[in-house]
């Protein structure tokens, strides 16, 4: 108690001091000027283009080419092309039997998309698979490709166009088997 009343005083007193002390000045190189109006132009800020899903022709008869290629990994990517509205998601697998399965989503842009690479644990791919590329359900599309293909995909004809047993939608999808050396 004794320590707090004797630094009540001095911590007072500079309290004091302060309050009476003349305001500091910058030498008249350092004052701060006051800011300067400048006329401004205003420039309109460009509108953002709203992507407008493009469909193919309707109905859609649907067509899938494929390349297949080797990455330096060893990796095998499918390098796809499709009539298939933009933003469709597609997947891809390879199996095997009672062995290798692999697969891969991508979204098809400007008519394209690519899988993989795929590759059994980093070891590259020998010997014969069944390949798949396909477009699952629409119900399961983005609504822009819903729109194109219609709610159950009745908008989607061709070979490669099945209905699911249990949903009643069309999908379509290219099988193949493919041999690697």
């Amino acid at each position: 108690m004794r320590l707090a009343s004797k630094l009540a005083v001095p911590v007072a007193l500079i309290i004091a001091l302060s309050a009476c002390a003349p305001e500091a000045t910058l030498p008249p190189s350092e004052t701060p000027r006051p800011p300067v109006a400048e006329t401004a132009t205003t420039t309109p800020l460009p509108t953002p283009e709203v992507a407008v899903p493009t469909c193919p022709s309707s109905p859609v008869e649907v067509e899938i080419d494929y390349e297949l290629t080797v990455d330096p990994g060893g990796g095998v990517v499918i390098d796809a092309a499709t009539n298939l509205p933009d933003g469709s998601e597609m997947n891809a697998s390879f199996f095997v039997e009672g062995g290798y399965f692999g697969q891969d989503e991508g979204t098809v842009q400007d008519g394209k998309v690519s899988f993989g690479p795929f590759s059994d644990k980093g070891t590259p791919l020998k010997g014969s698979y069944d390949m798949s590329i396909t477009l699952p359900i629409a119900r399961n599309q983005p609504a822009s490709v819903r729109g194109c293909l219609g709610a159950a995909g009745e908008m989607l004809t061709g070979p490669l166009v099945s209905v699911d047993d249990i949903t009643g939608d069309a999908f379509a999808s290219l099988d193949a088997v493919v041999t690697f050396g």
